[in-house]
């Protein structure tokens, strides 16, 4: 179970990178700090949802601007 998690956390942090345009980001890293906008997160929560198939709302990235916890909301619920 924990290799799937970090799989999935790999591809949410790939797609975030993606995303904004940067060479990678890291699970500590802050949304804003890569000049992160509404759009952005939006972008992301759609592509989430489309590879991953988890909803996330963009909310997940404006409660906790960290990567930690965009990858805690997009884990699959059971």
């Amino acid at each position: 179970m924990e290799q799937r998690q970090d799989d999935q956390a790999h591809r949410v942090l790939r797609i975030v990178a993606d995303v904004l345009g940067r060479a990678e980001v890291h699970i500590g890293d802050n949304f804003y700090d890569f000049g992160g906008t509404s759009l952005h997160a939006m972008r992301i929560c759609a592509r989430i949802e489309r590879e991953l198939e988890v909803r996330v709302s963009p909310a997940a990235l404006f409660d906790d601007d960290t990567m930690s916890g965009l990858v805690v909301a997009a884990r699959p619920r059971p």
